[in-house]
């Protein structure tokens, strides 16, 4: 079966290009699929991600354009000829900005249109007509993915259509290769994420200033890069933590990093369904999130892996936050707890899951 993805790209440390080259890579394993990787646009960088060699890695266009350009400049042509070419049986259109895109270049095509949404179906700010595109999927589309269950209800409450499927990201199995055990002695937190405003970085350092203040020994990391480094870093400084919270930048091997922390505290405003929660908890670390739409409900049991927040009480996060930082066993409960909990997202069911789609929608015959 001849399958293609088609997303931004590669070149950043976000969730679709993770969530896609570890699926991606695990189908084409089989001889049965042959995987095709279709970014929009060729960036001119490295992949973070790299892609197994048996991939097709291939681009719609060969510089930046945006969107409205690329309908007018016959992106829909070119995305037809592509699965013409390389006789697609099925696109999976990896975010809603590419729905429209995918399911007209299918239109009247042998290829099924798959639109794999990664926000959660109330999130309308990541792009312009971010809601017409949703619609479109929900309208046109062979088949609809999401990520959450909690999403999948409101989905079919919404829409009610057929065709709709939830399945979580996977976890990335390489993380276990570098899994050593945890260390609950360490006094170092961790968070992960792009500096973009839907992270909410101004209220964690809000938070790290207080309970850096008191627990002096303890220092807080903060890993990804984004718009908003310069004014975060200001605002880092202007609170005097700038020997105690520290921007990190984008780094390759935070899987192997992750062994070096305590626990991770996440304060985003809203997710689709947090990747660095899953990572975090496959590497045996205690969970702190705001309880936001949508994924930490259903990472975090609270208490147990660690602690859902009501969402954005800076008290409360604080509170939690402190706990673990003085209760070097509840740390270590709390991490073989993360350990167990993280079974449903192991890559192997959700391979077969996808592969069960894949076999119901290609074109018969």
């Amino acid at each position: 079966m001849n399958i293609c993805f088609l997303l931004n790209g590669f070149s950043e440390n976000g969730g679709i290009g993770r969530a896609v080259s570890i699926l991606a890579d695990r189908l084409s394993w089989e001889n049965k699929n042959s995987i095709h990787a279709l970014s929009f646009f060729d960036e001119g960088k490295p992949d973070f991600f790299p892609l197994d060699e048996r991939i097709a890695r291939r681009f719609i266009f060969d510089k930046p354009i945006t969107m409205k350009k690329a309908m007018i400049a016959g992106g829909v042509g070119r995305l037809r000829g592509y699965l013409k070419r390389n006789q697609i049986d099925i696109l999976v259109a990896c975010g809603a900005l590419y729905f429209p895109l995918s399911i007209l270049a299918c239109m009247h095509q042998k290829t099924r249109c798959i639109c794999w949404e990664h926000s959660n179906i109330h999130t309308i700010e990541d792009h312009a007509f971010q809601r017409i595109c949703r619609w479109s999927g929900a309208k046109a589309a062979d088949g609809v993915v999401l990520l959450t269950k909690r999403d999948y209800g409101r989905y079919i409450k919404k829409y009610k259509r057929k065709g709709v499927y939830q399945i979580y990201n996977p976890i990335d199995p390489a993380i276990s290769k570098g899994n050593d055990g945890y260390r609950p002695d360490s006094k170092k937190i961790i968070s992960a994420g792009r500096l973009s405003p839907p992270k909410n970085y101004e209220t964690l350092i809000e938070i790290a200033g207080v309970v850096l203040s008191h627990f002096p020994e303890w220092q807080w990391d903060i890993y990804g890069e984004g718009e908003l480094h310069l004014e975060l870093d200001r605002r880092i400084r202007d609170r005097g933590l700038q020997n105690r919270l520290f921007l990190k930048g984008q780094r390759e091997n935070l899987y192997d990093l992750y062994k070096e922390y305590s626990f991770l505290v996440m304060t985003s405003l809203r997710e689709g369904f947090p990747m660095v929660l899953l990572e975090a908890g496959a590497s045996s670390l205690p969970l702190i999130s705001f309880d936001i739409d949508t994924g930490p409900d259903e990472i975090i049991q609270d208490g147990e892996n660690g602690y859902l927040i009501s969402a954005f009480d800076r008290d409360e996060m604080i509170d939690r936050i402190e706990a673990l930082m003085q209760d070097r066993e509840l740390r270590i409960a709390m991490a073989a707890s993360s350990r167990e909990l993280i079974m449903p997202f192991q890559l192997e069911g959700i391979h077969h899951q996808w592969q069960e789609i894949f076999n119901d929608l290609a074109p018969k015959g």
